[in-house]
């Protein structure tokens, strides 16, 4: 954390090199992209896929001493071709549940992942960075950090909650923090991580070669790095940076390499409404929102997600 805090609260006479690393989905780029802004006075390598240029203006920063922008795919035609991809996956979600959708997005997810990887190793082999910050979805980067010697941060939209942990609300079971206190709600809330639970594993288990599939090896110091077996026994930890949490009970997990950084909230809409959501907000100190989120490509169509950003900034 102490680490984090130099990248943005130093002067540029001792400027610090950071790697960020991100898919391009509008829910995973946007709040890395906020916080390289928060880091001007640091030198950012930032890697993502080519159709976060729906999302961000990267054109705006291309001469830039300080901001440098690499993409998976470097291709004229790259950012047509996935959003394509994008909205296909996106009319199939739309018409199925998000179990269901799991064999369509993992798939996707893990060649998206990969192309990040590769362009991640290539990176590492001609250039040293201070830290790499990368978006929870890009695994193994703690064995580049290991290798590298290079301290890591986890940028993780919200706080993974046990799925075993019934005494806490899931956050698709709609239930409130009055609710979670009576019998007949905590049943129906073990009954629905239960039958969640059964229902990922069903689907999952056609998934489990893509999930062991070998990881991407490109020839180098770095071959070996991201073998399964390096990522399973490398102790190298990451810190963990939290916007928001999965539900609005707060952990009391006092684990060093987890830290809580705020939510993204737009407070204006909520003076006459009285909610779990709402009293959190009133909680927290004035000001300490940063920005107001407005969705992910998951719930709103590419091009409309899009129109709302304009209308935002």
């Amino acid at each position: 954390m102490f680490l984090l805090w130099l990248f943005i609260l130093f002067p540029s006479s001792i400027a610090l090199k950071s790697l960020m690393v991100t898919i391009g989905a509008g829910g995973h780029v946007i709040p890395l992209f906020e916080l390289a802004k928060a880091m001007k006075h640091h030198h950012v390598t930032f890697i993502t896929e080519p159709y976060a240029k729906y999302f961000i203006d990267f054109d705006s920063y291309q001469h830039s001493s300080s901001f440098r922008i690499l993409y998976t795919n470097d291709s004229a035609d790259a950012p047509v071709d996935q959003i394509k991809i994008e909205n296909d996956l996106e009319e199939y979600f739309a018409n199925h549940s998000l179990v269901e959708s799991l064999s369509q997005l993992i798939p996707s997810l893990a060649r998206s992942i990969d192309a990040l990887l590769r362009k991640t190793v290539h990176i590492l082999m001609i250039e040293q960075f201070d830290v790499i910050i990368v978006d929870s979805f890009i695994k193994g980067i703690h064995t580049l950090s290991d290798e590298t010697n290079t301290p890591c941060v986890i940028q993780t939209a919200g706080v993974k909650l046990d799925e075993f942990h019934i005494n806490l609300p899931h956050m698709n079971s709609f239930l409130s923090s009055k609710q979670i206190t009576l019998l007949k709600y905590r049943i129906y809330n073990a009954a629905f991580h239960l039958r969640l639970i059964a229902s990922i594993a069903m689907k999952l288990l056609p998934l489990l070669p893509t999930f062991f599939r070998s990881p991407p090896q490109v020839p180098g110091r770095f071959y070996e790095t991201l073998t399964l077996k390096n990522q399973i026994f490398t102790t190298t930890k990451c810190l963990q940076l939290y916007s928001f949490p999965e539900t609005l009970f707060l952990s009391s997990d006092s684990d060093p390499y987890k830290k809580y950084l705020g939510a993204f909230i737009d407070e204006t809409s909520n003076h006459y409404v009285n909610n779990d959501l709402v009293r959190w907000i009133q909680s927290k100190p004035k000001d300490s929102i940063i920005y107001v989120s407005v969705g992910s490509i998951a719930r709103i169509q590419i091009d409309r997600m899009k129109s709302l950003i304009e209308v935002q900034l």
